[in-house]
Order: C-alpha cells, then sequence, then structure tokens
C-alpha cells in the first residue's frame, strides 16, 4: 500500500516534471495539490509559488502570476533580487509598469546587483529598468538604461530592439536604424514575433 504522505509529496515533484514538459495548466494543478495536502517548509513553498508565477506566466495570467510571485518572495528564506527583477516584469504585463519600476529602484537603491547584495549591476537590472521607463513613456531614460546594460554586456541582443524602440519615439531614427540591425546580426530569428517584423520594417529594416 502506498504511503499517503509519499502521495501527496508527488504532486510537488510532478509540479517540476509538468514544468519541464511545458504543461502549465497541470503545473499550476499539481502545485496547488502540493500546497494543500502537504505541511511544507517556507522555502519549499517559496519555490512551490515561483513556479505557479512561471506557469501563469505563459499562459498569459499575469494578475495571478504577480499574486504567486508575491507569495514565494514573502515566503523566501533571504531577499532574491532577480526575484524581483521577474515580479518586475509580471506587472508590467499586468498593466502596472510604475509597480514594476518601484521593484526595479528598490534593487537599485539597496544595492541589490543580480548575485546579491554588494554584487554590482548587469544586465538584468539595467534591462528591466528601460523596459519600465519604456512602458511609461520615459523614452531618453529608458535608452539610457539599455545603453548601461549594453556597456556591460554588448552581445545582449534584445537590448538594441528596445532601445531602438525607444530612440524611435525620440524621432533619432538613424540611430533606432542602426540598433535593430545590431539586433537583428545578434538574435535568434526564431525568436522573432511578427509584430518585431513590423517595428523592423517601419524603419526600412528587413528581416534576412
Amino acid at each position: 500500500m502506498q504511503n499517503p504522505q509519499r502521495a501527496n509529496l508527488a504532486h510537488c515533484s510532478n509540479q517540476l516534471k509538468a514544468l519541464k514538459a511545458e504543461n502549465y495548466t497541470l503545473v499550476l494543478q499539481e502545485g496547488d495539490l502540493c500546497l494543500q495536502k502537504n505541511t511544507l517548509p517556507a522555502s519549499l513553498q517559496s519555490v512551490i509559488y515561483a513556479v505557479q508565477a512561471e506557469a501563469h506566466s505563459n499562459l498569459n495570467q499575469f494578475s495571478q502570476a504577480v499574486t504567486a510571485k508575491e507569495k514565494s518572495i514573502q515566503l523566501a528564506v533571504k531577499p532574491d533580487p532577480r526575484a524581483n527583477l521577474d515580479l518586475s516584469a509580471m506587472y508590467r504585463e499586468a498593466g502596472n509598469p510604475k509597480k514594476a519600476l518601484e521593484l526595479v529602484q528598490y534593487n537599485l537603491d539597496n544595492g541589490l546587483g543580480e548575485a546579491g547584495k554588494g554584487s554590482g549591476f548587469h544586465m538584468p537590472t539595467y534591462y528591466h529598468l528601460g523596459l519600465a521607463l519604456t512602458d511609461l513613456g520615459q523614452y531618453r531614460e529608458a535608452a539610457e538604461a539599455f545603453s548601461a546594460g549594453l556597456e556591460r554586456q554588448p552581445d545582449y541582443a534584445w537590448a538594441y530592439y528596445t532601445r531602438g524602440v525607444a530612440y524611435d519615439h525620440l524621432g533619432a531614427k538613424d540611430d533606432a536604424r542602426a540598433d535593430f540591425k545590431k539586433f537583428l546580426a545578434l538574435v535568434d530569428k526564431k525568436y522573432l514575433l511578427e509584430k518585431h517584423k513590423a517595428k523592423l520594417a517601419e524603419l526600412g529594416v528587413s528581416v534576412p
């Protein structure tokens, strides 16, 4: 006869298996059962909620993703600056760029680099900063943020695209066009969506 406790804990491992299989609906089902049927330490609950948040995001359920990610952060043993960046992205997708900016700014104000306090800031921080500023219509500041990120990681394709978008809004068409060309030289074309191609086409940049 199967041990009931072991059977209940199987829901937790099944959640991770479902995530690997990109079956996000099953991720949520198994994650809920894992949380409901087990008395888990806070650190493990934090992981389960983080996976739930990722699944909600992949299902475009951004409000639910925010809720799950906030629970994950609250239960975490120690602050995770990258979790704040993930939550910032979820808030942007949920239509709240102001909150998204606050989360990135919190990391900056408290010296919380991606690898922890005092570790310095790299592309992820500046990229999320730029995205939030872009959504708020602060295009000059956004371009500066993307530039700061590119100083640290000059081969990150998407920062060229997003900086190009910011330049375009500022009327700097030549700079935008140059960034779009750099973007195309670096990006894996399988990740290009029609909206990206359309934006490039606006400035006469075609996808090879």
